[in-house]
């Protein structure tokens, strides 16, 4: 049996607010092997469009992922961002896997982070298909990750990345993921104050008065740039010493910010939403992780999809579900109180594992 590594926090609150977490995160994420490979979008050329001609628009997106490979590693562990995150931002649990004894390999999906972006001028977040995050993360996992690692593999994925990763799992049965952990995913979106039932519909409408009027895209309405939102009222994180932070981080890295989307993207996500519910259960052992505060995905719809997984007859009688009561979107940057809550919760899943 294969024991998988214990995690642990390494830093505390305190750390951020002395700038003490700051200085050895940085020498951490320097640490790190990186490495471009092309999107599918440049791989497959599937998108040429007329408004592909745009001279803003990228066609060839580079994508950027870093990896860390720690010669006392006994498992690995591939990180998948949400959406608007940089891979840089999660160095704190980045640096707690790779000291337990994890291998961890992070990819910034196309439009986020250091990869490029399909309109580089503007900050909205858009895609033209959401099945290119899949793809990507399949090149990813099959072509970086899995030649550099003989060890198990397991994934953690965060909001927009538990949707790509559960559609991953759903479209690539032969996979070499030995378990998922899903961190508040995005398996449904609050579209307030737009009714859920004309989100859809509305969205689809839009973008393609969008695509037919102008090369550039849409924000939704009341969506913009980039902001350096304060810490009050925020619908992340309880913690202020872990917010700052990466707030800091966005200003020293401008290249990371992202603001609002595009009527595009909701298009995609939605889409996307409904292909998971359609979609058979991940066949392997899940955790998911709820946020009981989340203001940023719907967790009835997380709540709906688990139990339609759950009644499958070869789900994994070692998935679990846990809800953190009172902890916002963002559990990995919560205050020590939760994050070390939602670290013992992974342990004690992977310790199952066999």
């Amino acid at each position: 049996m294969n024991k998988w590594p214990e995690l642990s926090a390494h830093f505390h609150q305190n750390d951020f607010a002395s700038g003490h977490a700051a200085g050895q995160l940085a020498n951490v994420w320097h640490q790190a092997q990186q490495g471009t490979f092309d999107s599918c979008s440049a791989r497959e050329n599937h998108h040429q469009t007329p408004e592909s001609s745009a001279a803003a628009v990228k066609t060839n997106l580079q994508l950027q992922y870093s990896y860390w490979l720690p010669e006392t590693a006994t498992a690995a562990l591939v990180l998948i961002p949400g959406r608007i995150e940089a891979g840089h931002k999660y160095v704190e649990f980045i640096n707690d896997a790779v000291r337990a004894g994890y291998q961890v390999f992070v990819l910034d999906h196309q439009g986020q982070g250091a990869s490029e972006r399909l309109d580089p001028t503007t900050h909205i977040g858009d895609v033209r298909l959401f099945n290119d995050y899949v793809t990507d993360l399949e090149w990813f996992i099959t072509k970086i990750v899995q030649p550099r690692t003989q060890l198990p593999l397991l994934a953690l994925a965060h909001s927009m990345g538990g949707a790509i990763l559960c559609r991953y799992l759903q479209q690539q049965p032969n996979h070499h993921v030995k378990a998922a952990i899903f961190c508040s995913p995005m398996w449904g979106i609050n579209t307030a104050p737009m009714p859920q039932a004309f989100a859809a519909p509305l969205s689809r409408f839009i973008s393609q008065l969008n695509q037919l009027c102008s090369s550039h895209r849409w924000y939704l309405p009341g969506q913009g740039p980039y902001q350096n939102r304060p810490f009050a009222n925020n619908d992340l994180s309880h913690c202020q010493e872990r917010y700052q932070w990466f707030r800091s981080l966005y200003q020293q890295y401008p290249q990371y910010q992202l603001g609002g989307v595009s009527w595009r993207w909701l298009r995609e996500a939605l889409a996307a939403c409904q292909a998971m519910r359609q979609g058979p259960a991940p066949q392997l052992p899940c955790l998911l992780l709820q946020a009981g505060a989340d203001q940023v995905v719907n967790n009835q719809a997380q709540w709906q999809l688990w139990q339609r997984f759950s009644q499958h007859p070869q789900w994994s009688a070692t998935s679990a579900h846990h809800l953190l009561d009172d902890a916002r979107h963002e559990l990995l940057f919560e205050t020590d109180l939760i994050r070390n809550q939602c670290l013992t919760l992974i342990n004690q899943f992977v310790g199952k594992l066999t």
